[in-house]
């Protein structure tokens, strides 16, 4: 398949340009710090660890995915290579796929690799370790990475000018994976006047909305694997159907289809 010739030219020049060495040991030494710092807190649950990890890869993922993936088009059409690699016998999809899949396995790379290695730490300085559950947890850390990556390279193919992707990326870092509580609680505030009890019990579009986030959805899910975490705060018995894990999935899915899709559709018209 032609998209894997693209993802294997993205993958190496990440390894030649030592971004990918960069990221292993950025993530390994976070994850060792938090490893070493969450017990110094005297708790020696292992969910200690997932909790803070949980908060600084809510942040810190997203920021790096969006780092990684919000110039892998537009970059390529600024400076003609684009054309150089359509001239091959490699479509327009070919292209996106194959920036996805490499960009992703830099992503994924680093953060399973320090997971691995953290685990060493939380072994020793931690009590019994749930290895399935830890599992999934280093997965979906690299899914709400990905759902990421795929909204970075959407905005990528909307545009054709660097300033106006790097805006609009680092925007929707900063809508989506810090503000965006706030945002649904404000817009829920205007619409009731600015009455604060209806924050107390929100409409269900409300939570919904507030679970819609890629962040909001991670947590959800990590509070399915280790009932811990801000997802808690969904979890009530008259709690609607849509906070279960499984629609947290779907619209982490969701999120990856929908930005890809919007903005393949763009790229697939626009002159190159």
């Amino acid at each position: 398949m032609n998209w894997r010739a693209i993802a294997r030219k993205d993958f190496l020049d990440s390894v030649r340009s030592r971004t990918l060495w960069a990221l292993v040991a950025l993530f390994v030494g976070l994850l060792a710090l938090i490893a070493y710092a969450g017990q110094l807190t005297g708790e020696t649950d292992v969910t200690q660890f997932v909790g803070f990890t949980g908060e600084a890869f809510a942040l810190f993922v997203p920021l790096v995915s969006v780092v990684l993936g919000y110039k892998a088009v537009v970059d390529e059409r600024e400076s003609g290579t684009i054309a150089l690699a359509l001239s091959f016998p490699h479509t327009r999809a070919d292209f996106v796929i194959g920036k996805f899949v490499g960009r992703s396995l830099v992503l994924a790379i680093p953060v399973l690799v320090g997971m691995l290695v953290a685990s060493v730490l939380v072994v020793v300085l931690y009590d019994s370790v749930p290895v399935f559950e830890y599992l999934v947890f280093s997965v979906l850390s690299v899914v709400l990475g990905v759902s990421f990556l795929a909204i970075a390279i959407g905005l990528s193919m909307l545009t054709t000018s660097g300033r106006r992707v790097t805006a609009g990326a680092f925007g929707a870092y900063i809508v989506l994976g810090v503000l965006w509580s706030e945002l649904i609680d404000a817009l829920v505030l205007i619409l009731w006047r600015f009455d604060a009890t209806v924050l107390v019990s929100p409409p269900e579009w409300a939570t919904f909305a507030q679970l819609a986030s890629p962040v909001e959805s991670y947590h959800r899910l990590v509070t399915a694997v280790f009932d811990t975490g801000p997802g808690t705060a969904y979890t009530t018995p008259d709690s609607p159907w849509f906070v279960d894990a499984w629609v947290a999935a779907l619209l982490l899915l969701a999120w990856v289809v929908f930005a890809l899709g919007v903005g393949y559709l763009r790229f697939s018209r626009s002159d190159l």
